[in-house]
Parts: C-alpha cells; sequence; structure tokens
C-alpha cells in the first residue's frame, strides 16, 4: 500500500493464490498484498472480498483507486502512517500500525494494519497484511482502563492500602498507599522482616499468631487484627489489617493478600471516650459530695422542717441555674462573666458592679456549677447580713492580679452594717470552700467591719467559648 500522496502507485485486480484462502474464511479484517519496487514504485495488487464490510467501500474500487482507501485515514493520523510505512521498507521489518479511519457513512473506527515483507528474485517485495477493525476491542481497553481509574479512586477514597505476599518466591508486593500508611516512600523495596521491624514491639506476638491461626487451617483461612506501627520518624499509628491466607493442597502456605487501614483516629477517639467517661464519674462523685454537705449544712440551725426546705431549695436552685448555662455552652468552657451576672440577678443587677474585664475569663464547666453556688451564697449572706440588707449598700466585683493559668476575682461589700465575725460562720466558712476545692479553688474570706469581702483563686479555662457567649 502507499501514502495517499504517492501518485506513482500502480494497481491491478489480480487475485493472489497465497493470500485468497485465508481472505474468504477470515472474520477477522481484509486482507491484502501489496508490492513495492526496485524502481521506488508500490502498488496494491490483492484487496480482500471483506474491503467493503471493514472499509465501506468495494475490493475491487480499492484496486481501482487505492487513494479510496487513503483517504479514509482521519488527516491528522495519515503522516504517522506514511513513516511507520516507510520505516517498514528501508529496513525490512514488520510493518504494524493503528490508525482511525472515517467510512463514507460517516462512522469513525479505528484500524490495525499489519503486514510481513517477502523479497523477491527481481528485487521487488512482497507485503502480506491484514486489515482489521479493533474499534471495540479499544474502547474495551479504554473502558477497563476508566473502570480502574474509577476503582482506584474509590479505593484511594477509603484510604486502604493493599498488599500481597508470594510465600513461593518469597516476594513482597505493597501499594503506593500501604506504604504510605506505615511512613514509608513509595519507592522502598518491603520485605517480610522489614515488616514485621515495623510492627510496635508489644504487637508483634498478635499479629504472628493472627497469621500462624489462620495459616493452620487446612486450606487457610482469613484474619483480622488492629495493631500499631512505627513508622522511620518515630510516629505510632494505629491500623487495621485483613488478610485472606491460601495453602496448597499438601497445607504449605502460597499467597496471602490483605488491605490495611488507618484507624489511628478512631483509636484515639474511643481513648478519649474511657477519658471522658473517668471524668465524668469523677465529677458525678464530687457533685454528690457537694449536694451532701448542702443538705448537711443547711440542716444546722433550722427550727422547721419548711425552712430547711427553702434553704434547700433555694442553694439547689443556684446550682441548677449554673448547670444550665453550662449546658447552654455545648461543653465548651464558660465566660465568668455570665456565671456572675447570672448568679446575682436574683439579688438585683443594679445593686452590683461587675467589672468588664470578668469577661475575658473563662472556666471549666464543673468550675461554672461550683462558681454560682458560691456566688449564690453570698449573695444571700449579702442579702441577710451584709451590704444588701441596706438601701445604700452595694457589691463590688473584680478582676486581681493572678499567677499564669489562674485568676481571681474579689467580691467586695460596702455600705451595709458593721460586720460582726459569728454572723458569716457555719456555712459561709465551711461549704463555700469546699465549692472550689475539688477544682482546684481556693477562697479566703475577710470579716471586716467596714464590709465582707472574699478573694476567689481558680484555674481558668483554655479553648473557645460557645458561639454568641462571653459578653456582659
Amino acid at each position: 500500500m502507499q501514502d495517499p500522496m504517492n501518485p506513482s502507485l500502480e494497481v491491478s485486480g489480480a487475485d493472489h493464490p497465497i493470500v485468497r484462502p485465508s481472505a474468504d474464511a477470515t472474520a477477522l479484517g481484509m486482507a491484502f498484498v501489496s508490492e513495492s519496487r526496485p524502481d521506488g514504485t508500490r502498488r496494491l495488487i490483492f484487496a480482500g472480498p471483506r474491503c467493503l464490510s471493514v472499509n465501506g467501500v468495494e475490493g475491487e474500487a480499492v484496486m481501482g483507486d487505492a487513494a479510496l482507501l487513503y483517504d479514509l485515514i482521519l488527516p491528522e493520523h495519515r503522516a504517522a502512517f506514511a513513516a511507520a510505512e516507510a520505516d517498514a521498507l528501508a529496513h525490512m521489518r514488520p510493518f504494524d500500525i493503528e490508525v482511525a479511519m472515517r467510512r463514507p457513512d460517516g462512522e469513525v473506527r479505528w484500524h490495525r494494519f499489519a503486514s510481513l515483507p517477502r523479497p523477491q528474485p527481481d528485487g521487488s517485495v512482497l507485503w502480506d497484511g491484514l486489515q482489521v477493525d479493533v474499534t471495540d476491542r479499544r474502547r474495551m481497553a479504554a473502558e477497563l482502563i476508566e473502570q480502574r481509574r474509577r476503582l482506584a479512586v474509590a479505593v484511594d477514597a477509603t484510604g486502604l492500602g493493599f498488599w500481597e505476599w508470594d510465600v513461593d518466591a518469597d516476594r513482597v508486593a505493597w501499594s503506593d498507599r500501604n506504604k504510605h500508611l506505615h511512613g514509608l516512600p513509595a519507592d522502598t523495596e518491603v520485605t517480610v522482616a522489614s515488616y514485621v521491624a515495623l510492627v510496635h514491639p508489644d504487637d508483634v506476638a498478635a499479629v504472628q499468631g493472627a497469621f500462624e491461626a489462620a495459616r493452620a487451617k487446612p486450606h487457610g483461612g482469613d484474619y483480622s487484627i488492629e495493631h500499631r506501627v512505627v513508622a522511620p520518624d518515630g510516629g505510632t499509628r494505629w491500623l487495621s489489617s485483613n488478610a485472606r491466607v491460601s495453602n496448597a493442597a499438601d497445607g504449605q502456605t502460597r499467597l496471602v493478600v490483605g488491605t490495611t487501614l488507618d484507624i489511628t483516629e478512631r483509636k484515639a477517639a474511643e481513648e478519649r471516650g474511657v477519658l471522658v467517661a473517668g471524668e465524668l464519674a469523677h465529677r458525678a462523685k464530687n457533685f454528690i459530695a457537694v449536694i451532701m454537705a448542702i443538705v448537711g449544712q443547711s440542716a444546722r440551725g433550722q427550727s422547721t422542717v419548711e425552712s430547711f426546705r427553702q434553704l434547700l431549695t433555694a442553694r439547689l436552685q443556684a446550682m441548677a441555674t449554673s448547670q444550665d448555662l453550662v449546658t447552654a455552652a455545648g461543653g465548651k468552657p464558660v465566660v465568668l462573666a455570665e456565671v456572675v451576672a447570672q448568679a446575682v440577678a436574683v439579688f438585683g443587677q443594679g445593686r452590683f458592679d461587675l467589672d468588664p474585664a470578668l469577661a475575658g475569663i473563662t472556666v471549666r464547666g464543673d468550675m461554672a456549677v461550683g462558681m454560682g453556688l458560691l456566688l449564690h451564697e453570698m449573695g444571700t449572706n449579702a442579702v441577710k447580713y451584709g451590704a444588701l440588707s441596706s438601701d445604700a449598700g452595694r457589691v463590688t466585683v473584680t478582676l486581681e492580679p493572678a499567677d499564669v493559668g489562674r485568676a481571681t476575682f474579689e467580691w467586695r461589700e460596702a455600705g451595709g452594717p458593721i460586720v460582726k465575725l459569728s454572723t458569716r460562720q457555719g456555712f459561709g466558712t465551711r461549704l463555700l470552700q469546699q465549692a472550689l476545692r475539688n477544682q482546684s479553688g481556693k477562697v479566703t474570706f475577710d470579716f471586716s467591719p467596714q464590709g465582707f469581702s472574699a478573694r476567689v483563686d481558680f484555674p481558668v479555662a483554655t479553648g473557645r467559648v460557645a458561639p454568641g457567649r462571653g459578653r456582659l
């Protein structure tokens, strides 16, 4: 065959005795024979009977005018076709190329041209070849590539790493993802020994035991285990390994294939859950201790059940109000200014001067509950005996200097009656201090005749507060 731009091509309708039987029998494509002459001319001496079904043009027409066939090749593929044909002729080697062709009805299909040279005594060369429609094969290959791409994307999205151990060949193959999960570069060569070296020393026995248990089954079996690995950079990760061990008829293990998934975050969440459960139990115990102390202290000095009920109810309500504030914060730190404002609201906020700097301090939830109880009790005492028992009395709450990681505020009363120490005994000197003691808080009182005051020192909380909170 020739380049369509070569006008020296001579065409003959002669049948060829060698290729005719195969052309009639095959359903793969069109058989052809072309001749290259010593003078540089080339001609098509045979076009098989399947030319019409393959190309959409009659074989006799193609042999009468080879351009009818060449012109079907898409323009962008003609240069590559001509170069491959010239190279095969120059080096006397097989000619093989795939090009896209547009049939007369407009349909574009892919074809493969393959031929072998047969030198002749007169110096010419006959090329026995076959033109095959490979459109379906190329489409299937493209679909397979796309399916593999989609599978690779899906697998990558799951974070799975794949690995295989050919026991007979003692060859280990890991995917790039699996190497990444173990903290290894993609070009790292992995062996069984190097893998075991990555497993955390405390987990090696468990991993080997899981493998041996699956291997001990007659035909092999599956195993699943969660274990730690120590990457070359020293980082520790938790991995979930699932594998299938395949044994031959003689019971010898031949192949082990498996997947790996990073479960470090899940393990961390589980550990946090255990810590939270322990912390909740600790806080519940502290809360019960505070309740017991409130009940005991409230019962002292009460002459009737009704007076005891009223006092106990008021104190428990103060704790409940503070707990509502903590709940609304969604477990996040609570702003001290809000704790103070909510605790003193029942006594009339117009009687209080609150330092704006309190808005810059946050406390833990358990601290906020105790703080609410403390402030309620001091406000109650101020109404009964202190500044708030007088129309001219006021209470000032100011933030004071404190050590790093801690905060201090002062409750100071003024304008009330002269303070007598005996009026501030009992609950005020015992339970108030216990309200914050379990959270590393400390309360000190000053019963100065000019007015009662208290300094409250406590650890500050870190972290973001609930949205919309933190303003007076």
